[in-house]
Parts: structure tokens; sequence; C-alpha cells
């Protein structure tokens, strides 16, 4: 279209680019895209994007002005050789940038190539060629000219297909309206160039190119990258989802995992590391992820009335439960699946935060004393649903309807039941019904917090209790309510007594009951009765030998008797056991600092980052998993990153008791003391109550443990 120049500018004494357009395209649609393309750049002002000088006609020729890149583009120096990891995530981390700046003022650039990026000696990337670029439709125009020339100029035509076929989208090649999403595609596909030297779409016609994007799926990055980093691939496996909605929804959290990966990388280079994680740290713990792994997302209410949604959660939860007796089937917890509870989300992301295979999903309607549930098995590797099916019974059929769907996922996943798990599978949890809808809206007030939701939930499960006395699950959660109250309402210790003896009546009622034998544990745990916690937790894990909560606790009593050893032993089988918690990570963190393991300390902090990152990706507004992310970032020294983390979590919930505890930590890593003794205090006025113990043996707060400010708030706390 047009021919590129080195010209000098003698006012300025500046050497410039001169691209000037042919004659025989002036009246066309391509001087169009070029006057189009000088606009759309000129509007911008980023370090990224091509700086435009001028645009002018001389002798009718027209010609755009621009700084004058020493450098080569991408293609030129792909040819030479591919890039390593590094430096292409340093290239993504640019190209991100610049196409936020241009999503931020409605500009999508809808051909994104290594033709049209340019990399100049000094390591900066500039993106050029904005002659297909076009305003997003939703982009809110009113303060500008609705007969603006530019405007006019972008419009395309339903059908009409503008960009390069290798790295077009497929909603762009099938001719569709496009979005940012576009773009996203399209930079995924230069990434992936980039540290595999071909493209991720090939062929011998565009045909072939168009049907590769539309239907194939490019080569794994693995093996070109054998020893990883792992998140780059992830990274470009999501922005090519052939459906945009599973895609990066804007480039900006694109942005943010390209940052995150840079600090894992970058922390590995400097300590001498391959990019992959040390198999003798983090990599070893983790295990491959089971066949038959599921994860039970809670069910949506389909009734206009909010009031359903106890009745819609019970059923999730004992759905949980059930599956959870069976020996061949790996079940995440309730407290795991938790987070995504009343979110929008996309069921692959939750699969690959939670680490399974399958997901089941459902909803559930009522109407009057029938009841309709509708439910889907998902396969996260393929997406396809491997069995779905409504059912229509009555209220008081529940339960046979909830073996039902449990017996109907067991086929799906050809599971053989034993006969005691076939048993266990048709106990009934009471006979009463109205016992168990008390039971279920006690669950549902203990989910929603605070110190009156608590009492409720409390007189919902004596309700319970007093309608059927031999409702064991009753008890647990009336024992679980009492252990909220000490914990995190007013740290009344009647609250630990009462906890004891409910726990001891749910045993006396099901003596295999490890729920009741693990909270009489945390009673002991409370009371700093360690040596009698810890009798109580190896009792439970003779029992079962994969209680988590057991191993994690017993981590706390040996790191808190100075065991290190023990306590590493305890987080490390933990992590084993369910490598998308966070949770034993950071403690993993905090041990390995003990014992002056720095680098096993970076790599389980890198563990944190990724686990979070990925859980926010399905769940972005979860402030507990935002606020261990921004601790994650403090400990690398992410400034930047950990402040604005913080500055979202207090945002989105600025009262959460738990998220201002981890923010505290995350501003005492970061230096700021007074930040962190304001967000201490503020953590035990919104209710954790027992916020001092921790404090005072949290190594986060190392860097003020010794000031007096610091020993006086956790003197007083305590």
């Amino acid at each position: 279209m047009g021919e590129v120049y080195l010209a000098n500018d003698t006012k300025l004494d500046r050497k410039v680019a001169l691209k000037i357009l042919h004659p025989e395209f002036a009246n066309d649609d391509r001087a169009r895209r070029f006057v189009l393309e000088a606009k759309a750049a000129s509007a911008l002002n980023h370090p990224n994007i091509l700086t435009i000088y001028e645009i002018d006609e001389i002798d009718s020729e027209q010609f755009i002005a621009t700084e004058f890149i020493d450098g080569e583009t991408l293609r030129e120096r792909i040819k030479a050789s591919a890039f390593s990891p590094q430096d292409a995530i340093d290239i993504g981390i640019q190209i991100a940038s610049a196409l936020s700046a241009t999503h931020g003022v409605g500009i999508i650039h809808r051909d994104i190539k290594p033709e049209n990026i340019m990399l100049r000696r000094d390591g900066i990337v500039k993106v050029l060629d904005f002659g297909l670029a076009k305003l997003a439709r939703e982009r809110h125009m009113s303060h500008t000219d609705p007969n603006a020339p530019t405007q006019a100029q972008v419009k395309t035509e339903a059908g009409m297909i503008l960009g390069t076929a290798h790295y077009m989208s497929p909603e762009q090649a099938r001719g569709l309206e496009v979005d940012a999403r576009s773009d996203i595609w399209s930079l995924g596909c230069v990434l992936y160039e980039l540290v595999a030297g071909r493209r991720a779409f090939q062929g011998p016609t565009t045909i072939d190119v168009m049907s590769g994007i539309l239907r194939a799926e490019p080569e794994p990055l693995e093996l070109v990258l054998p020893d990883g980093p792992r998140g780059f691939e992830r990274i470009v496996n999501r922005a090519l989802r052939k459906e945009r909605d599973e895609r990066y929804q804007n480039v900006q959290d694109l942005l943010k995992d390209l940052k995150n990966l840079k600090i894992q990388v970058d922390s590995q280079v400097k300590s001498g590391s391959p990019a992959r994680v040390s198999s003798t740290s983090t990599e070893s713990l983790v295990s491959a992820i089971p066949a038959n792994s599921i994860a039970v997302l809670y069910f949506e209410n389909m009734n206009s009335e909010p009031d359903s949604d106890y009745f819609c959660a019970g059923m999730t939860e004992d759905i949980i439960t059930d599956l959870s007796k069976l020996k061949e089937l790996k079940v995440v917890s309730r407290s795991d699946v938790l987070p995504y509870r009343r979110k929008e989300i996309n069921t692959r992301q939750v699969g690959e935060a939670l680490r399974v295979n399958y997901v089941l999903e459902g909803s559930v309607r009522k109407a009057g004393n029938r009841i309709r549930i509708t439910a889907q098995l998902v396969n996260i590797r393929d997406g396809y649903h491997l069995w779905a099916e409504r059912f229509d019974r009555f209220i008081e059929d529940i339960f046979d309807l909830q073996n039902e769907v449990s017996q109907k996922i067991v086929e799906a996943l050809k599971i053989s039941l034993t006969d005691s798990e076939k048993q266990l599978l048709a106990q009934k949890p009471t006979d009463n019904l109205r016992a168990y809808d008390f039971y279920m809206r006690g669950r549902e007030l203990l989910y929603q917090k605070g110190k009156k939701n608590t009492e409720r939930a409390i007189e919902m499960f004596e309700n319970a209790i007093a309608l059927d006395s031999a409702f064991a699950s009753s008890y647990a959660g009336l024992a679980e309510a009492y252990s909220a109250m000490y914990e995190w309402y007013d740290g009344n210790s009647a609250w630990l007594s009462k906890s004891i003896e409910i726990n001891q009546n749910a045993l006396t009622l099901d003596p295999s009951s490890l729920e009741a034998q693990f909270g009489i544990a945390m009673v002991y745990f409370h009371h700093r009765r360690f040596a009698e916690c810890k009798r109580s937790l190896e009792e439970i894990l003779k029992a079962n030998s994969e209680f988590y909560p057991a191993y994690v606790r017993l981590g706390m009593i040996a790191e808190h008797a100075n065991d290190l050893e023990d306590a590493l032993k305890q987080y490390r089988r933990a992590v084993k056991l369910k490598p998308y918690d966070e949770d034993p990570w950071r403690f993993l963190v905090s041990v390995y600092r003990k014992l002056g393991k720095d680098e096993a300390a970076h790599d389980a902090a890198l563990k944190v980052i990724e686990i979070t990152s990925r859980k926010l990706e399905a769940s972005v507004d979860d402030v507990i998993v935002m606020s261990r992310l921004a601790e994650a970032y403090a400990r690398f020294g992410g400034q930047q990153e950990a402040q604005a983390t913080l500055r979202q979590v207090f945002e989105l919930e600025p009262n959460d008791a738990l998220a201002i505890y981890n923010c505290s930590c995350a501003y005492a890593l970061l230096g700021d003391k007074n930040a962190a003794l304001l967000t201490l205090r503020r953590a035990f006025d919104n209710g954790f109550r027992t916020v001092g113990h921790w404090a005072k043996s949290e190594t986060a707060f190392d860097s003020i443990r010794e000031t007096p400010e610091f020993q006086d708030l956790v003197a007083e706390l305590q």
C-alpha cells in the first residue's frame, strides 16, 4: 500500500520515517485506511506505540511522518532465531501494555503480527500499522463529533474479512464483528511464534490456515520448551481459546499474568535455577491430577426469591459429602468450591484452578412441593458434557434424588462401588424434612458470616436437633458455629467449651465422625493445648491418612514448637493432598525462610502467586485469595503489583477480617510499618479475635517485630 523511507527533519534535526501512499491507491479504500492509521496512532501517547509526527499531502502524494525506529521487526528477528522465554515474556508485556492503551480509548488494532511490531536495539518494543484499526462499538462516544471522519472510515460490513490470515481470530476469520479479544488472540499467536520459531497455525493455502484456526489446536509448546516455564504455555493457551468468552476478557488480565510470570522467571534466573521450578522444592510436591477427580459447584437457584438459596446450597453440599465417601473418587471439599459460589465462572478455569478432570454443575427450581434439578458433568479436558439429565421430583424425595445424582456420576465415571460404599450412599442424614430444612438454613447463615448470622445459625441448628436428636450433621454444624463465635466475634472461651460438648454428642451418635473429632482437636488448638491437639490429629490420620486439615494444623503446631523439619514434613504432605490450595504453600514460605532456604522460599512464594492468580481468573472478586496474592507479591519485592492488589482488596471489601490481616502482612513486607499496624488492629476490630496469636509468630512481621509499637499492639490484642 505504501513505501517507507528514512528522512531527516531539517527543522528539528532528527531522523524520521516517511510512509508514502502509492498514487494509484489514492482514491480507493486503501487511502482511507492510510489516513485512519495516522489518526488512530496519533490519538495515542504510549512508549510502546509508534509516535506520529505529521500527516500531509504534497503533489497529490499522501504521507505520514513518524519517529524513526532503529531496530528490526519481530518477523526479521524470528527468521534469525526464536526468542528465549524470558525475552518473549518481556516483549509480550510491552505489546500487551500498548494494546491496553489502545483498547482503553476504544481502538482495536485488528492486525497484530510480527511484521507490525518492531524491536529497537535497546529492547524497546513499538507497535506499528493501525491501518485496520477500528473503534469498538461499545465505546461511549458522546464527547466526540458523531460525523468525525475517523468514525466514518472505520466502519466495516458484516462478512468482510480484514487482517492477516495466520493471526486472525476465529471470529475474524468468519467475518464476524470483532472486539478487543480478537487482538488478544493475535497476541497469543505472536507469543507462540516468538518461542516456537514457527507460526501457531500453518498451511499451504489461506483456506488451510483459516481451517486450522477454526478447528485445530497448535502443537504444544512443551515440545520446544521442555524445561518450562509452564506458565508461559498456560497464558498462550488461554489467549488462543476458540470461544472468545473463554479467552482473557481484557488485555489487562493477560498483562497481569505475564508480569507475574516475569517475576517468577527473573527470580529463578537470579538464583541460577532453570525456568522450571526446582524439583526439590516445589515441582516434586505437585502430583498428577487424579483420573477420577471432581469438583461439585454450587447449584444455581432458578427461583426469583433468594430465600431458596439455602436449599440449593444444602443439596450441593450433601452431594459433595456423598461423593467424598468413595475411595476411587477424589472430590474437592466444600470449602474449596465455596469461593466460586454465586459467580459467573468458566468451568474450564475452575477445573484448572482446582486440578480436577471433571466438574459437576447444575440448577434447582422449586414450585410448591415439586422440585426440578438439572445437572451436567463436564469433562474439563475437552469441554464436553459426559452426562446431563433433568430430574422432576417431590420435595419429600430429596434424599433419594441426591443419591440418584451421585449414582449417575459414579456410572458416568465408571467407578466400581464396594458394598459398604453402596450402603454409605444410601444413608439418609435424617428422616425429618423439617429438621433438614433448619439444618440447611443454618449452613447458609454460616456461609453469610457476621455475628448476627452466626447467632441465627446456632438457633437453626438447635431447632434441627430439637426435631431430631439423632441428626449428627446438625451437631457438627452447631459446633462449627460455636467455634466461629470464639475465633471471629468475641473470643469468649465459653464457646470452646460448648463446642467440645456438642462434638462429643456428635461422636456418641457417630463414633467414626472425623469432623467431630477434628472439631475437638480445634478446641484444643485454640486453647493452645497443643499436646492434646496433636494426639487428636494423629488419631484422625490413623483413620484417614488423607485428612488434609490435620496435616496443616500439625505443621502449625510443629512450627510453633520451632520443630521446623517436622513442620516442613507436615506442610509438604498437605501440598501433596491439595496442590491447588495456596495455604500450605504460604506456610512453606515461612518455614523455608526460617531454615535459611531462600531459593525454596522463593519457589514456594511463586506457587502462591501462580495458584492465587489462577483462582482469581475464575473468581475475580475473591478478596481472601486476592489478599494472599498481595502478600506473595510483597514477599517477592513486586512493590507495584502488591500495592495495586492491596488497593483492589480494599475497594472490593474493606471489612473482611482475614483479608485485612493478609494485607497487614503485605504492608509489613513492603516496609510500611504504620499501614501494617493500622490494618492489624483493623483485622481485630472486624472480628479476627485471635489475630494477636497469629501475628506473634508470622514471619511477615519480622522487619517490625522488635519495634515497641508492634510489641505493644500484639500484647494488647492477645
